[in-house]
């Protein structure tokens, strides 16, 4: 199954701008390290529309297990404690600022693993995160091959092919023409015990080997 990978692997991105002054984006950093019990960093990065969109890198101490046990707790992440949840810093931020913000890229370093999610329409990140983790914890035995492996690297979401030319599937990102199921559909794993990506399929939790196709930011 030959698909689309919308990340930055094996393309680092040259785009990021230390330039751009965005107020208050040291509160959002510190209120994920408290909330995510991570380390954080926020980076802003040109883009080719008017929008600037952050990449932002959490660093926590805990296997991925460990995460989505204070998840499913309710004490990690903190989506639904109202003006203190991630989306709601998110539109804190956007409102302190004379700039479109969204979210480009949102990259979490675990002990065990990676998890790196991308934007797919406007705000995506900040509304689909808490469901995107729910649908981590639901799919973890099945992608982690029966509590056997867990992958070291895993990418949110990747596209099926299309015929056309292989732009159409960033100018969808940029029009907004992509919608939240698309982040459950397929996920990219990365294993050390596999030579290539594997795809790991959401809506009939199986794993099989395909191409990838990598985009540049």
């Amino acid at each position: 199954m030959p698909l689309y990978l919308d990340s930055f692997k094996n393309n680092p991105p040259e785009d990021f701008n230390s330039d751009t002054q965005i107020n208050g984006v040291d509160s959002l950093r510190r209120s994920l390290e408290k909330y995510f019990f991570s380390e954080v960093v926020v980076r802003n990065c040109n883009s080719k529309t008017l929008m600037t969109n952050l990449a932002i890198e959490l660093y926590c101490n805990m296997n991925l297990v460990e995460v989505l046990f204070h998840f499913n707790k309710g004490s990690w992440g903190n989506f639904e404690q109202g003006d203190t949840s991630f989306s709601q810093n998110m539109q804190l931020l956007i409102e302190q600022n004379d700039m479109f913000l969204d979210v480009g890229e949102f990259s979490l370093f675990f002990k065990d693993t990676t998890i790196i999610i991308s934007k797919i329409y406007d705000n995506s990140i900040p509304e689909q995160l808490d469901a995107i983790f729910s649908e981590i914890g639901k799919n973890y035995v099945h992608f982690s091959k029966g509590l056997k492996e867990v992958p070291y690297e895993i990418y949110v979401p990747v596209f099926e092919e299309c015929k056309d030319e292989n732009d159409i599937l960033i100018m969808n990102i940029e029009a907004g023409n992509n919608c939240e199921k698309d982040y459950f559909k397929y996920w990219a794993l990365y294993f050390d015990s596999e030579d290539d990506a594997v795809i790991y399929d959401l809506r009939d939790s199986h794993l099989e080997n395909g191409d990838l196709f990598m985009l540049n930011h």
